[in-house]
C-alpha cells in the first residue's frame, strides 16, 4: 500500500466512525402516552386536591404551582410550600382528599405534609384547609 491508499483508507476509517457515532447518538424516541396534568378544581376560593390521582408527589407540587389561588413559589420542596402558604393573602379554603391513603407517598410523607397544613392554617387566618 502506498501513502496516497493510506491515506484515503485512514480518511474513509475516521468517517466510518464518524457515522457511528451520529447513529449511536440517534437513538429512536419512544413514544410515551403523557397522561394529563391533575388539575386543581376551584370554585371561587375554594380549591380541591385529589390526590388518590396523583401517582408521584411531585403532581402535588405541580398542581400547587398551576393553581392562581396560591401565590408564586420556587422550588417543590416542603419547605418551599409551607413558606407558600404562609404568604396567602387573601381567603382560600384548600380540600386535600384521600392525604391518608394516597399510595404515591410514603407515610412519613404523608404524615409531614398533613403537620404542614394543620401548621399553615394555624398561622395564617386566610387560609382553611379540610383534609377528606
Amino acid at each position: 500500500m502506498n501513502k496516497r491508499q493510506k491515506k484515503k483508507r485512514a480518511k474513509q476509517e475516521e468517517i466510518r466512525k464518524a457515522i457511528e457515532a451520529v447513529i449511536a447518538e440517534k437513538k429512536p424516541e419512544k413514544k410515551v402516552e403523557k397522561k394529563p396534568e391533575p388539575k386543581a378544581k376551584a370554585a371561587g376560593n375554594k380549591v380541591v386536591f385529589d390526590l388518590s390521582k396523583m401517582e408521584k408527589k411531585q403532581q402535588l407540587h405541580e398542581a400547587f404551582h398551576a393553581e392562581k389561588a396560591f401565590p408564586d413559589y420556587e422550588g417543590n420542596s416542603l419547605d418551599a410550600l409551607a413558606e407558600m402558604l404562609s404568604g396567602v393573602s387573601t381567603p382560600v379554603e384548600l380540600e386535600v382528599k384521600h392525604l391518608a391513603d394516597w399510595e404515591a407517598a410514603a407515610e412519613s410523607y404523608r404524615n409531614n405534609i398533613k403537620k404542614l397544613l394543620e401548621k399553615a392554617q394555624k398561622e395564617n387566618e386566610n387560609l382553611t384547609i379540610v383534609l377528606s
